[in-house]
């Protein structure tokens, strides 16, 4: 294989490489969605655990919370490491290499100026385009060399991160269970949740208050006794009747 050959191969190399690099940070960003998704489960779960329920299935909930969570930092510290801390290294740009190219121009006609001058101590001319070959050549072969390093290292951590998720996803899915077999929701509508408005029940109690201030105030007495039976009618007068110009009552 020749160095053209070469070039070409370290060319293409170095764009897999930067290819790879994307790759693996959307590889990273879906794991840490997919552990995000499940700390908002467990923080739901714990902020809505009914504490009066069978107090064996709620340790086991407990213990297999705390276990899902000790596995997740792992995972997220190697998610971490891959994602954070990695160097690649890139490609001059095209007017670096452009101005290093001029310069290698004014490097030949300063080299032929001195060998002109002083023939005694003739130095070796220079190939600007052989220069700059080559130098485009090295860089490819270093940073492609490098890159695939750096895309292992962060593979081998993305690799792991993922097995560590699928570890802590046992315990998780055991607490989603216990959860929801065991009615461990306080908020379940299987459930009869009393509501009580502390406000409201305040007003009530200083609204009753001021009637009681008020009836007693005119003589009434609230009382849960049963109330007298009401006064009876009045009845009409007797009715008179006249006899021997005489006036005589009869019932």
């Amino acid at each position: 294989m020749n160095k053209q050959s070469l070039y070409e191969l370290y060319e293409k190399t170095y764009f897999h490489e930067m290819e790879v690099r994307e790759k693996l940070v959307s590889r990273v960003q879906i794991n840490f969605a997919l552990i995000a998704t499940g700390f908002a489960v467990l923080s739901y779960m714990i902020r809505m655990l009914d504490f009066e329920q069978n107090h064996y299935v709620i340790g086991v909930f407990i213990l297999s919370v705390l276990t899902s969570l000790i596995l997740a930092i792992f995972c997220v510290g190697h998610l971490v490491k891959a994602f954070w801390g990695n160097e690649y290294e890139g490609m001059p740009i095209a007017n670096e290499i452009d101005a290093y190219r001029i310069k290698l121009l004014k490097y030949a006609e300063e080299i032929k100026s001195y060998n002109t001058q002083y023939p005694e101590k003739i130095q070796p001319e220079v190939d600007v385009d052989q220069e700059v070959g080559n130098f485009v050549y090295n860089k490819f072969r270093d940073c492609s060399s490098h890159n695939t390093k750096v895309n292992d290292i962060r593979s081998v951590h993305v690799h792991k991160s993922f097995g560590w998720l699928l570890y802590s996803s046992i315990p998780f899915l055991i607490a989603c269970s216990l959860f929801v077999v065991g009615n461990l929701d306080v908020s379940s509508p299987r459930k009869e949740t009393p509501i009580v408005n502390m406000t409201l029940n305040k007003q009530l109690a200083t609204i009753a208050a001021s009637l009681e201030q008020l009836n007693q105030s005119q003589g009434v007495t609230m009382s849960n006794k049963t109330p007298p039976p009401p006064p009876p009618p009045a009845k009409p007068p007797s009715r008179h009747v006249i006899q021997d110009n005489k006036p005589e009552r009869k019932m």
